[in-house]
C-alpha cells in the first residue's frame, strides 16, 4: 500500500482545533509526543503513517484450521437441488441490483444467475442526507432501507428443508479491486418465532476471493426450516475501504441446494464427537492444565507430539451430573515445557504447548486485532486512512473525529469500549513490561496510546466530548466532498455524558502512571484535563431515584458508580492528593451499598450486584458487560488505602464475590466450572424490559431476521423457559450460567463471562489466592477450545475456529466476537451462522481479552528482604527460585511455594497480578495459620497457630465477625496455638476475619465461613 502523509488541509485543523480553548492550549503538542512514546526501540518496520505510528503487515490466519473451510470438503449423503440457474424461476432483485442470467461462465450446465450492485452508490449519498445537509454515514444494512441491494427467490409453496442442514451455493467473484468481499445467505421460514430462543436464519460469508468460483456454505441444524418461503442474496453496501477501489462488486451463482451432511454441533454441553475440550494454544507449567473428554476410558496419555511417545498416563476422573458423562483429564501436575498431546480411548487432540509464553500468541493476535481495528489509518491490504471527513461541531467548531477503533465489524465507534480498550491496554503493557517481556509490551503501548490521540483530540472542553460515532459507511476521507458528515444530532454531537466523562478520567488518570516516566510533559497534560473533567462530575453524582429498565448498550448505577470510584483511585494514584482518595471512598460507600451480601432466602450464591441504588434489579447483562468495574474498585481500593477504615468492607466485597458467586457458581457448569451470568429471581420475569427499537425496525414484515413480529407471549414463554432450565437456587431463585435472553437478535455471552473474569482476578490478587487465579485461567482456557465444541472464539488462534460477522472488514487474526450464544437449555450455542451481534467482531471483546491477560498468567511480583537470603520452590514444577541476602525484587507464577529462609520453612501462596511485601528474617518472623470451629459449647471459636520467631503485635480485621484474643503473639519454631472466640453478627450473610503482623501487615491470613 502507498503511504502518504494526511492532506495539509486536515493537518491545518487538526492543529488549529489545539487551539480553540485555553483548556486545550495545555496540550497542544498531544498528538507527536502521544506517538513518539508509544514508538520503541528496535522498531523492524520502516513504514510510518504521519512520521510517527509504525505500519505493520497484519498477522495471517492458517486458513486450513478455519471450520468454514473444513466444511466444504464435507461428504454429502443426500441433496436436493434448489436451483441450477438453468431456468428462469422466479428471482427478483431489489431496485439498487442488476440481476441477469448469463452464460459467461457456470459451475455446472450452460449458466448462472448474475447479481450486480454498487457498493459507493452516489445516488445513494446525495438522498441519504441529514437534516444539516450533509451524509447520514449509515451502511444500508437491512432489507427494509433505500438503496437495499439483494435478490430473492420466492417460492410457490413453502418449502420443508427439515431433512437437510446444509444450504450449498457457489459465486464467482468477478475481479475486483475492492479488498472487502462479504456476501449474505438468508431464508424465511413462514410462521417461525421470533423469541430469545430461536436463531436467526441469517449468515454472512467474508473474505471472498475475486476471480475465481467460492464454495459457500452454512450449516442450519438449528434453524427453523420446515416452512421455507424465500431465499436471499443479500450484499450490505458499505461503500469502499480504499481510494480508487472498485464501487462495483459482480457475482455469478449457480447450483443452490440442501444437503444433508454431518453437521457441527452447533449447541448443547456434550463434548463433540471426536473431540477432547482443551486449551488450543496451550497452557503455562504452573498454571491449571484441564481438558474435558467423553465418558470413556479411566485414563489418559500425554504424547510427546513429535515423537509420538507416551510420556505420562494419567487417572481420568469421571464426572456425571445433569449436563452429561464425562472425563476430566487433570493433568495440572505434568509441567515439563514441550509440545504435547492428549490421548483418551481413540481420541486423539492436535498439537499443544506446555510452555510459560503459551498465550503470549493470543495477546498477540489480540493487538493485531486492536491494529486491524484502527479508524483513521491505512491498515495495509485493508483501508486507507479513513473518515477523515466525519466530524463533530462545537460552538461553531468543526473537528474530525476519526481515531481510535472501529467498535464492531459495521465501522461505528463508542468512546466507552476506546476509553476502557486504553485502560486495559496500558494494565497490559505494564504486566507484560514486569514479565520480561518488552517488544510486546511496546506493542500493547502503542495501541493504547492510538486509543488516548482520539481521546484528547475528541474532548472539546471540560466534561464536553463527542458523543458516539454512528458512522458505518466507508466514506472517501475527503475534506470537502459529498459524503461529508457532520453528527449533530442528538446521540452523536458534542455534550456532556457523565458516564463517557468518567471513563476518560479513568483513562487519562492511568495513561499518566505509565507515562510519566517516558513523557513528563505528556502526562501533565493529560493530567491536566482529567483534573477538569472529575471535578465536574464528582460534584454532580448522585444516586438516582429511579430505576428504569435499561438498554442492552445502556450503562447502570452499579457500572457508574464502580468506575467512577476506580476513576477516584487512579488520580490519588496519579497525583498523591487525599481529596482523590476521599472521593473514592465517598463513591465506595454507593458501590457497597448495592452489592448483595446476605444469602437470600438461604439461597447459597451471593457477592452479585444491583443495577440501582434501590436495589430493585439485579444487574443482568447480555452482550455488553462492566461487572469488572465493582471489583476492580474494590481491589484499588485495598491497594491504595490500606489503612482506611472502610477498607475491610472493600476487602470482603472482593471476597463474598470471589467465594460465593465465582467459585460456588462455577460449580453449576461442572467440569468447565464457567463463572455464571447472574441470578434471577421469579419475580424478575415479569418486570419490564426496555423497548426493542431493533425487533421494531426490523420486523416490520416477515424477513429471515424476523419471520413473525416479536410476540409478548412468546418472550414471556420463552423467558420462563430459560429460567426453568437454570441451576435452581429454591422456590424463588435460579443461577443461570448464560444470560437470560429477552431479546430475538441481541446475543452473545462472552464478554459477560471475561468481564466476570477480569473481576475474579482483580479479587484473586487482592486475596492472594492462587486457586482463584486457576479458576480466571480455566475461563480464559474456556474461550481458546476449552469448551464442548473444542472451537476458539478468536479467529486465527487454534486449531478450529468459524468465521466471525464482518461487514465492512476482512476477518483478523484474534478478532473475537460477542462469543457463545445459548437457547433453550442453560448451555452454549456455537454454530455456524455468523451474525449480527453474537458473532460480529468488536473491539470490546478484544478490550475484555487484553484485561484479563493483565492479571491471568501474567505472575506476581515480590519484593522485600532476606538477610540471610532466601529459596522459593514451586509446589508444581518444583522450580526454584534463589535471592541473594538482601533485598529482593522478583517475579514468580501464580503458585504455592516452600519457602526456606536461614532455619524456617513457611508456605506462600502468590496469586497473578499481585505484589507481596515480605520480611523474610528468621529471627524475626510469624508463620500463621487458622481453623475455625464449634466448641463443646456450641460457640464459634479460631484457633491460631503461630510459628516463626520474635514476638508480634498480632492484626485483626473482621466483617460480619467480632472477635477476641490476644493482641500479641509469639512465635517459636514450636508451633503455638491460641484461641480466638469469634462472634457472628449476622447469620445470613459470610464472615471474614484477616489476621496479619507488624512485620507484614498487608500479607494477611483470612478466614471465612457461612
Amino acid at each position: 500500500m502507498k503511504v502518504t502523509q494526511a492532506a495539509p488541509r486536515f493537518d491545518v485543523t487538526r492543529r488549529g482545533l489545539l487551539k480553540s480553548t485555553s483548556t486545550l492550549a495545555v496540550i497542544s503538542l498531544m498528538p507527536g509526543q502521544l506517538a513518539a512514546a508509544g514508538i520503541g526501540r528496535g522498531t523492524s518496520t520502516s513504514a510510518m503513517w504521519q512520521g510517527r505510528w509504525p505500519i505493520r503487515p497484519l498477522l495471517k490466519a492458517d486458513l486450513s484450521k478455519l471450520l468454514d473451510e473444513k466444511g466444504r470438503a464435507k461428504p454429502v449423503h443426500e441433496r436436493r437441488l434448489i436451483d441450477d440457474m438453468e431456468s428462469d424461476n422466479g428471482w427478483v432483485a431489489s431496485a439498487a441490483v442488476s440481476l441477469s442470467y448469463t452464460s459467461e461462465r457456470a459451475r455446472s450446465g450452460s449458466r448462472s444467475l448474475r447479481f450486480s450492485t454498487l457498493l459507493r452508490n452516489e445516488d445513494y449519498i446525495r438522498a441519504a442526507r441529514r437534516p444539516n445537509g450533509t451524509f447520514q454515514g449509515e451502511g444500508v444494512l437491512f432489507e427494509g432501507q433505500p438503496f437495499a441491494a439483494f435478490a430473492r427467490r420466492i417460492f410457490k409453496e413453502p418449502q420443508d428443508w427439515s431433512a437437510f442442514n446444509r444450504i450449498s451455493m457457489w459465486a464467482y467473484v468477478h475481479p475486483t479491486t475492492n479488498p472487502v468481499n462479504v456476501i449474505s445467505l438468508q431464508f424465511t421460514c413462514e410462521g417461525a418465532p421470533a423469541g430469545p430462543l430461536d436463531p436467526v436464519a441469517v449468515h454472512y460469508i467474508g473474505d471472498l476471493k475475486p476471480g475465481e468460483w467460492n464454495h459457500l456454505v452454512w450449516e442450519i441444524p438449528e434453524q427453523h426450516r420446515d416452512r421455507v418461503s424465500e431465499f436471499m442474496i443479500f450484499q450490505t453496501l458499505s461503500g469502499v475501504s480504499i481510494g480508487g477501489a472498485d464501487t462495483r462488486i459482480t457475482y455469478d451463482f449457480d447450483e443452490l441446494a440442501v444437503e444433508r451432511i454431518d453437521a457441527e454441533q452447533p449447541k448443547g454441553w456434550a463434548i463433540a464427537p471426536g473431540t477432547i475440550a482443551f486449551s488450543h494454544v496451550g497452557y503455562q507449567p504452573a498454571g491449571p492444565k484441564i481438558a474435558i473428554a467423553h465418558e470413556g476410558s479411566h485414563s489418559f496419555q500425554i504424547v510427546e507430539a513429535d515423537s509420538n511417545q507416551v510420556v505420562a498416563t494419567l487417572d481420568a476422573a469421571p464426572v456425571i451430573n445433569s449436563r452429561g458423562s464425562y472425563r476430566k483429564l487433570d493433568f495440572t501436575s505434568f509441567s515439563k515445557p514441550g509440545r504435547y498431546r492428549l490421548r483418551h480411548g481413540s481420541t486423539t487432540s492436535d498439537p499443544f504447548l506446555i510452555s510459560d509464553d503459551a498465550w503470549e500468541p493470543v495477546i498477540e493476535a489480540t493487538l493485531n486485532a486492536f491494529y486491524g481495528l484502527r479508524c483513521g489509518f491505512p491498515v495495509p491490504g485493508v483501508q486507507d486512512a479513513c473518515h477523515r471527513d466525519v466530524f463533530a461541531l462545537y460552538k461553531g467548531e468543526k473537528r474530525s473525529v476519526e481515531g481510535g477503533w472501529h467498535d464492531a465489524a459495521n465501522l461505528t465507534q463508542s468512546p466507552y469500549r476506546t476509553h476502557l480498550s486504553i485502560y486495559a491496554l496500558l494494565d497490559l503493557h505494564d504486566a507484560l513490561k514486569l514479565r520480561g517481556k518488552s517488544a510486546l509490551a511496546e506493542r500493547a503501548l502503542e495501541e493504547a496510546l492510538w486509543g488516548l490521540d482520539w481521546s484528547v483530540r475528541t474532548r472539546f472542553a471540560p466534561a464536553q466530548r463527542a458523543l458516539y460515532n454512528h458512522v458505518s459507511y466507508w466514506t472517501d476521507s475527503k475534506v470537502g466532498t459529498a459524503d461529508d458528515v457532520i453528527q449533530d444530532d442528538e446521540r452523536s454531537s458534542v455534550g456532556r455524558d457523565d458516564f463517557q466523562n468518567i471513563l476518560g478520567v479513568l483513562a487519562g488518570a492511568r495513561s499518566v502512571r505509565t507515562l510519566r516516566t517516558r513523557d513528563a510533559k505528556l502526562a501533565s497534560n493529560v493530567l491536566k484535563a482529567a483534573r477538569e473533567d472529575f471535578a465536574l462530575v464528582a460534584a454532580a453524582i448522585q444516586p438516582p431515584k429511579d430505576a428504569p429498565p435499561l438498554e442492552i448498550n445502556q450503562p447502570s448505577w452499579r457500572d457508574f458508580v464502580g468506575y467512577a470510584t476506580l476513576a477516584a483511585v487512579e488520580m490519588y494514584r496519579a497525583t498523591g492528593e487525599r481529596q482523590y482518595a476521599t472521593e473514592a471512598a465517598r463513591f465506595a460507600k454507593w458501590l457497597v451499598a448495592i452489592q448483595e451480601r446476605t444469602f437470600i432466602d438461604g439461597i447459597g450464591i451471593t457477592g452479585y450486584f444491583y443495577e440501582d441504588a434501590g436495589r430493585t434489579r439485579i444487574v443482568h447483562e447480555y452482550h455488553n458487560s462492566f461487572e469488572d468495574c465493582g471489583l476492580l474498585a474494590f481491589s484499588a481500593l485495598c491497594d491504595a488505602l490500606p489503612d482506611h477504615p472502610d477498607w475491610m468492607d472493600w476487602y470482603a466485597g472482593l471476597a463474598i464475590y470471589a467465594d460465593h458467586f465465582c467459585v460456588t457458581g462455577s460449580e453449576a457448569s461442572d467440569p468447565f466450572n464457567i463463572i455464571p451470568a447472574a441470578v434471577w429471581r421469579k419475580s424478575d420475569l415479569d418486570a419490564p424490559q426496555p423497548l426493542d427499537r431493533t425487533g421494531m425496525m426490523l420486523a416490520q414484515k416477515p424477513s429471515a431476521v424476523f419471520p413473525t413480529p416479536p410476540m409478548p407471549d412468546v418472550i414471556r414463554r420463552q423467558m420462563q423457559q430459560q429460567y426453568d432450565a437454570g441451576t435452581s437456587l429454591g422456590p424463588n431463585h435460579t443461577l443461570r450460567i448464560f444470560p437470560l435472553w429477552y431479546d430475538h437478535v441481541r446475543k452473545g455471552s462472552s464478554t459477560v463471562h471475561m468481564s466476570k473474569t477480569i473481576g475474579l482476578g482483580a479479587a484473586a490478587a487482592t486475596l492472594q489466592r492462587a486457586d482463584l487465579s486457576d479458576l480466571a485461567a480455566r475461563q480464559v482456557q474456556w474461550v481458546l477450545g476449552a469448551n464442548p465444541f473444542s472451537r476458539s472464539l478468536l479467529y486465527g488462534v487454534g486449531n478450529a475456529f468459524w468465521q466471525n460477522f464482518t461487514v465492512a472488514l476482512p476477518n483478523f487474526v484474534g478478532g473475537m466476537s460477542l462469543g457463545f450464544n445459548s437457547y433453550e437449555e442453560d448451555a452454549p450455542a456455537w454454530g455456524n451462522n455468523a451474525v449480527f451481534p453474537y458473532k460480529e467482531m468488536w473491539v470490546y471483546s478484544s478490550c475484555r481479552m487484553a484485561m484479563n491477560f493483565s492479571r491471568v498468567g501474567i505472575g506476581a511480583r515480590l519484593q522485600g528482604t532476606a538477610p540471610q537470603g532466601a529459596e522459593f520452590r514451586n509446589s508444581r514444577t518444583k522450580k526454584t527460585t534463589r535471592v541473594r541476602p538482601g533485598k529482593f525484587d522478583l517475579q514468580l507464577d501464580a503458585g504455592r511455594y516452600d519457602v526456606r529462609y536461614g532455619s524456617i520453612e513457611r508456605q506462600l501462596t502468590v496469586a497473578d497480578a499481585s505484589s507481596v511485601v515480605l520480611s523474610l528474617d528468621p529471627l524475626r518472623t510469624a508463620i500463621l495459620s487458622a481453623t475455625s470451629r464449634l466448641t463443646e459449647g456450641g460457640r464459634h471459636q479460631i484457633d491460631l497457630t503461630v510459628y516463626g520467631a520474635g514476638t508480634h503485635e498480632l492484626t485483626v480485621r473482621t466483617w460480619n465477625a467480632a472477635v477476641s484474643g490476644p493482641k500479641q503473639v509469639i512465635a517459636t519454631q514450636t508451633a503455638k496455638t491460641y484461641p480466638i472466640s469469634l462472634e457472628i453478627t449476622d447469620p445470613s450473610k459470610p464472615w471474614i476475619v484477616a489476621f496479619g503482623t507488624a512485620n507484614e501487615p498487608h500479607n494477611m491470613l483470612t478466614i471465612s465461613g457461612k
